[in-house]
């Protein structure tokens, strides 16, 4: 399991606990920020962890934090760094954490103010990013910042896609979308199961939804020649809509994917051999 959907777990996990204590705080929504707080306990069973998400006009932070006053420089900057964007925020404030934790977290996600879109998590073993930036200097100089802070007991791994600012957005969402759109997510034989193969294509699938969120994605399910064409059919959809499902999962808005089923009219290989067969079960992406 990748350790993205881990934490995902996790993160539902300690939520789910919370609601069973009846420990929540009620959300304060000014139109631009939406926060929710949660106890201090739910650290007990989760390692200290910070995250930074940022997508079009919608900034997420949460995670282990120090005291009132780090959370507040927290949102302060974020409100002047992303003007306009709307600010969630989820802390809980930990039992224990390194010296320098408020000093990164800060950095951090000074750093993210410098992307398009970017990922980012602080941990115990250190810090990972990745995202597009338009700004390659300004960037490397925020990221200097961070590293400046970052004792030689963590590791800062940045993954960063610089872009031409004349580029537009989508037109990079696009090429993207281009470089892994051909690759089919492939299926059991006369089932809905998907091949274990496919899942880094889901992750990888779920990460660009995430960075391109004004895009919706067409997910298309094939089928091979075997059966009626009204089975194929039926079974071409359900598959679309594994996947789908696979991918909501992840975090994709269920709004945001449009389910379609083919069946066997659009094979990319014969039927007449148990290999073709298996090429031709398989879902296909479009960006839409």
């Amino acid at each position: 399991m990748p350790a993205r959907q881990r934490r995902q777990i996790r993160a539902i996990l300690s939520l789910a606990l919370l609601a069973v204590a009846a420990l929540f705080a009620l959300p304060v929504d000014n139109g631009l920020h939406l926060q929710i707080a949660t106890s201090a306990s739910a650290n007990l069973f989760d390692e200290p962890q910070f995250a930074v998400h940022l997508g079009r006009n919608h900034l997420r932070i949460s995670g282990s934090t120090v005291s009132d006053e780090h959370e507040a420089d927290l949102l302060q900057l974020a409100e002047e760094r992303f003007a306009g964007a709307m600010i969630e925020t989820d802390f809980r404030k930990a039992v224990i954490l390194s010296p320098d934790w408020e000093t990164l977290s800060i950095r951090l996600l000074y750093l993210v103010a410098a992307t398009e879109s970017a990922q980012a998590v602080l941990d115990s073993n250190g810090i990972e990013i990745r995202g597009v930036s338009r700004d390659e200097p300004d960037y490397e100089r925020r990221r200097q910042f961070l590293r400046d802070a970052t004792g030689a007991n963590r590791t800062l791994v940045s993954d960063m896609i610089s872009v031409d600012s004349n580029v537009s957005f989508d037109a990079l969402c696009r090429r993207n979308f281009d470089n892994f759109a051909s690759e089919p997510i492939q299926f059991r034989q006369s089932g809905t199961g998907i091949r274990e193969s496919s899942q880094p294509l889901l992750d990888r699938v779920a990460e660009f939804a995430y960075d391109c969120d004004r895009s919706r994605i067409a997910v298309i399910g094939h089928s091979d020649a075997t059966g009626s064409a009204d089975g194929n059919l039926q079974i071409s959809r359900a598959r679309a809509a594994a996947v789908a499902a696979a991918l909501q999962l992840r975090g994709v808005a269920r709004d945001r994917l449009i389910v379609e089923g083919r069946g066997a009219t659009q094979p990319i290989a014969s039927n007449d051999t148990v290999a073709g067969r298996e090429r031709n079960r398989r879902i296909e992406f479009e960006l839409r």
